[in-house]
């Protein structure tokens, strides 16, 4: 191909990588977009919530705050009144309701009113009230007008509650909105405790309508105060106010869901709902938060389509600025693709020489230090590596069939060790004997033996070599030789261990060491001889299987250390009893979670075997433990040995008889 030629080729390359990128790009750029105004959209939306919720109980505590304050006016005017028993200056009196509403912007007035027969004789006025007027304050006495003040809701309300009571809005006649706390007076002689009158303050409505209009709902939102009542105090629908209460509008309007509404805000708990407000008629958030000091709740409606206006608004500005992002991005991929396609073309020819298997194609000469410049001498670097590390790979996989090839031998030569022939009870049909061992990996360090000291008695034995592999494998090779030549020199397992721990223990470098049960079984009567070198304690299963474990005598792992003496110890094989030796690979085998198969669950499984014969024992054995490891991988050699009596023999029944 000639220059020529060449050049369609690079500009296809250049369009391509163009296009892809772009295209990629875009469609990365469309996922954030989308990730962004939905993620902004549910992060608006529980901000939207959170502020109903926050403006509401905000204005509860700043209305509060300010209730707080014109409540405990008026306790302490009641207090300074019970305490002196009325005995308080007219003067004094007066200047103190004065200060109060020159102190506090929101009360329009305040009053004391005591009962005519209690009120002191130098006072001028039985109910002195002060409030304030477009030039100032003003004052009258409330026992002087037309309608007595004893018979008003303000006066006897706390008088039958016994405690400071809040009436409900009214409008006065000069057409201030208003509500009035009041605090009663209790008159205290000999004669004990009573009724005297009340202090009370008027609180001007139009101070609720600022707090609530102040606050920051946006355009189509809006707060509210109702009573315990449902009769709305402040709302942005001014012909609602003292004239309507939610109750009434939802009779109305024969909307029992806003009856159900109104039921929540006025039960004294605070809560947030999604709501369709009647009063605007679009989706909103609605927040309640009852006052502390009044039975009055204050609410907030957010509207949600403010909120779905600026989300509309962030995601046009996202798109705008994503548009432009990509336009300079391809500006930018066009010039970079340019300055990329001419090297990257001999590039790409020599790695696909090299991808087809031929590690001799030349490479073209590295230029610049530019990524490319470096990518070709990364390739180069690649193919020498390749190079050293197939014949390295070859090398190894000879070695490693090798040492398979070897391993397997190994196998079956440990294998071959043990005994595999079982019917060496000639003529007996009561004593049945079973063996099996699977090692953990190609060879292991467990072994059993068994084999006739004369014609009435059998040695049988079990080990467990510490480790695994080959070295095990070894030494427990050993330790078979040495355990066989050992009782045909002294039948008494004790002494024979005693042998064997000595011959292993001379110059065992390695600090290897094994445990061994081994016996010698009277084929007549059952009588066992036995010793023990820290192996698992065997278990006799009898005819009922009730289980018994062998654990005493009991001496140390032997090739440890020299100059051990082990115990003998007796046991009597009963008729229809199995002797089971093992290895700790089968208690200790693991399922996926790593618990062990446990004692418990040998137990539980031999005495469900009791008369079967070994063979089946064994199996059955073995395959409770792979049900157990349910195909967990196997961590340590499993080895069994079970010898039965399945029956009395003549000498048996002679003996027992």
């Amino acid at each position: 191909m000639n220059r020529l030629e060449r050049q369609p080729w690079r500009h296809r390359l250049g369009t391509r990588l163009l296009l892809w990128t772009v295209g990629v790009t875009v469609l990365v750029l469309a996922a954030v977009i989308l990730w962004s105004h939905f993620s902004v959209l549910d992060r608006l939306e529980v901000e939207a919530r959170e502020r109903a919720a926050f403006l509401a109980e905000g204005s509860a505590d700043k209305i509060d705050a300010q209730l707080a304050l014109l409540q405990g006016l008026v306790r302490g005017m009641a207090l300074v009144l019970e305490t002196q028993s009325l005995a308080v200056p007219f003067e004094r009196l007066r200047v103190i309701q004065d200060e109060a509403l020159r102190v506090y912007p929101q009360v329009y007035g305040m009053a004391v009113a005591l009962l005519p027969e209690l009120t002191p004789a130098d006072w001028p006025a039985s109910a002195p009230y002060v409030y304030r007027t477009p030039s100032g304050l003003g004052y009258l006495d409330l026992g002087a007008q037309e309608i007595t003040y004893v018979g008003m809701d303000w006066f006897h309300l706390p008088r039958y509650l016994g405690r400071g009571a809040w009436s409900e809005p009214y409008e006065e006649s000069t057409g201030v909105k208003m509500v009035t706390y009041s605090e009663p007076i209790q008159y205290r002689d000999a004669s004990g405790s009573r009724f005297a009158g009340v202090v009370t303050v008027d609180i001007d409505l139009d101070w609720l309508d600022q707090v609530i209009t102040a606050l920051p709902v946006g355009i189509k939102g809006y707060g509210l105060i109702m009573t315990q009542r449902g009769t709305y105090l402040s709302h942005p629908m001014s012909a609602l106010v003292f004239n309507e209460s939610v109750f009434s509008i939802a009779e109305a309007r024969a909307d029992p869901a806003l009856r159900t509404i109104g039921q929540r805000m006025v039960s004294g708990e605070p809560g947030l709902m999604e709501w369709v407000s009647w009063a605007q008629g679009e989706p909103s958030w609605l927040a309640w938060s009852p006052l502390a000091t009044a039975d009055w709740t204050v609410a907030t409606v957010v509207s949600q389509a403010e909120l779905q206006a600026e989300m509309r608004r962030l995601s046009q500005q996202d798109a705008l600025v994503g548009l432009m992002g990509t336009l300079m991005l391809v500006l930018a991929i066009g010039l970079v693709a340019r300055s990329i396609t001419r090297p990257v073309q001999a590039l790409s020819v020599a790695a696909t020489t090299l991808a087809s298997g031929n590690l001799e194609a030349p490479l073209p000469a590295p230029r610049g230090q530019d990524e490319v410049a470096r990518l070709t001498a990364a390739f180069g670097t690649m193919r020498a590596n390749l190079r050293r590390y197939i014949a390295d790979l070859a090398e190894t996989t000879a070695a490693r069939e090798r040492i398979h090839g070897e391993l397997r031998i190994a196998h079956d030569i440990q294998m071959d060790l043990l005994p595999k022939t079982f019917a060496i009870f000639s003529g007996r049909e009561d004593l049945d004997l079973f063996a099996d061992m699977e090692p953990a990996r190609e060879v292991g360090g467990d072994f059993y033996d068994f084999f006739l000291l004369d014609a009435q008695r059998l040695v049988i034995a079990i080990g467990d070599v510490s480790g695994k592999g080959v070295p095990a494998a070894l030494f427990m090779a050993v330790t078979r030789s040495y355990l066989r030549a050992a009782f045909r020199a002294d039948d008494d397992p004790g002494r024979a261990l005693d042998r064997v721990n000595e011959d292993l223990a001379e110059g065992n470098d390695s600090c290897m060491f094994v445990t061994l049960f081994c016996a010698v079984v009277r084929l007549d009567d059952g009588g066992m001889s036995y010793a023990n070198a820290g192996h698992n304690p065997p278990v006799v299963i009898d005819a009922q299987g009730h289980l018994d474990w062998i654990a005493t005598p009991f001496g140390p792992a032997a090739a440890a250390i020299p100059g051990i003496r082990y115990t003998t110890g007796h046991y009597q094989l009963m008729p229809g009893a199995a002797l089971l030796l093992y290895t700790d690979g089968v208690t200790e085998a693991m399922d996926r979670s790593d618990q062990l198969y446990g004692n418990e669950r040998l137990a539980r499984c031999l005495s469900t075997l009791a008369g079967v014969d070994s063979r089946a024992t064994v199996g059955q054995l073995l395959a409770d433990i792979r049900a157990h490891a349910a195909g967990a991988e196997q961590s340590d050699d499993i080895t069994m040995l079970m010898l039965k009596r399945h029956a009395q023999s003549r000498d048996d029944r002679e003996e027992y008889a």
